[in-house]
């Protein structure tokens, strides 16, 4: 066969672009497959037992386990506040965190030795919990305090703070958070009642604390100036503030310059100024007594002392300061509880660490009891204030009673100044 010239080219041709690889077309670079992000799964929602375990951790960082001594940083402004309460017989303090950024509740507590003079003053730790009947501030988290969950239609408060306490035989919680104040069952943290503390004999001031003592819920309130108590039954009656006794305006007592204190489980009381009288009110029945302290002769003015208790910080003489140091400091802001004869009292400011024993029916002093400063003296415990040396005569005698008073010592969380 001849092959034409035309027919061979045309043959050819693509031969030879085969040949050289396609002329100018590049190969296709093949695409990566696409990236699939993989998100981590979401983290567990925090429990209360998990928040627990934080609060743990950060109180034991502040008081350790097993410390038998107080911490110098419970000197400090922001930190935590002692309590005082009777616990089974027991002089029992604990350390309240008042740090509004995490309020950690009782972060460390201690039984007190007040019986046994060789050991007065000696501490054993005790994990932190709330004080039977005394109340405190916590953060609310997912609505709930401390697990006791607000109801679906109740107001967050917006800070989210809320107060609570415990009866004194810790089977129902109160809780109040936006004017409102709910009824838990301790157990099972059910929700079984609400009520206001607002309107007709109720409260008029800004929350600072709830208590719980006997058959009553007490609320303690302030408007800056004064700092009145209002009282309330646990199914939401209001029975109005606790009132002075005497005069006709009904004027009502305030817990500033003073405290609230619960004695016992029948009475609390409000002090004022320094403990400069003592107001004692009966849970069941609202009678009212009251008790007054002498005081040396004073070497403040009138006007200096009033102004004292209007503002802390207003200057005073020198000889004034020294008065109001020696008679008045240590007990604003006092704790107490009730013996059978006499007052166990928390003391503050200059001589924060101290317990006094004074008579529950002049308010004299009688005794001092000092619990042990990690950071002073090896922390270790001991008594001042105590009576001179008696005659041999008088020993005798005072041996001889001693005995008699065995018994009623062990019940009395004050018997150390019998």
């Amino acid at each position: 066969m001849v092959w034409h010239p035309a027919t061979i080219a045309r043959v050819l041709a693509p031969l030879a672009l085969l040949a050289c690889g396609g002329g100018d077309k590049k190969p296709t670079t093949p695409k990566p497959p696409p990236v699939v992000e993989v998100k981590p799964p979401p983290a567990p929602a925090e429990t209360e037992e998990d928040r627990e375990k934080k609060r743990h951790n950060e109180a034991v960082a502040l008081v350790p386990e097993g410390s038998s001594c107080l911490p110098a940083e419970l000197r400090k402004p922001n930190a935590p506040k002692l309590g005082l309460a009777a616990v089974n017989g027991d002089a029992v303090v604990c350390a309240v965190d008042q740090e509004r950024t995490r309020l950690l509740g009782a972060v460390a507590c201690w039984s007190v030795e007040v019986k046994d003079n060789a050991k007065l003053g000696a501490l054993t730790y005790k994990p932190g919990a709330p004080l039977p009947g005394r109340g405190i501030a916590v953060m609310l988290d997912d609505r709930c305090a401390r697990g006791y969950c607000l109801p679906k239609d109740a107001k967050v408060p917006p800070d989210p703070v809320a107060l609570m306490t415990w009866n004194l035989d810790g089977t129902k919680v109160a809780v109040l958070a936006a004017e409102l104040v709910h009824i838990y069952d301790a157990a099972s943290k059910a929700h079984e009642a609400s009520f206001p503390i607002r309107g007709d004999r109720g409260v008029t001031s800004e929350p600072t604390a709830i208590d719980w003592n006997g058959d009553a819920l007490f609320i303690e309130a302030s408007d800056g100036t004064t700092s009145p108590v209002w009282v309330f039954k646990p199914d939401g009656t209001p029975l109005g503030p606790i009132e002075a006794l005497g005069g006709k305006d009904k004027a009502l007592l305030s817990t500033r310059n003073g405290s609230f204190v619960l004695l016992n489980e029948q009475r609390v009381a409000i002090s004022e100024q320094g403990f400069s009288a003592l107001t004692i009110y009966e849970t069941a029945t609202g009678k009212r007594t009251k008790l007054v302290r002498k005081l040396p002769a004073g070497t403040c003015r009138k006007d200096e002392l009033e102004s004292m208790w209007h503002d802390p910080s207003a200057a005073l003489s020198p000889k004034c300061k020294d008065y109001v140091t020696k008679n008045y400091a240590h007990l604003i802001g006092a704790d107490a509880v009730a013996g059978s004869k006499n007052l166990l009292v928390l003391l503050r400011g200059p001589r924060l660490g101290e317990l006094a024993v004074i008579d529950a029916k002049t308010l004299a002093a009688r005794k001092t009891i000092k619990m042990p400063w990690c950071d002073e003296a090896g922390g270790q415990p001991g008594a001042s204030a105590a009576p001179p040396p008696a005659p041999a005569a008088k020993k005798a005698k005072a041996a001889k009673a001693a005995k008699g008073d065995a018994a009623e010592a062990a019940e009395d969380p004050d018997s150390g100044g019998q």
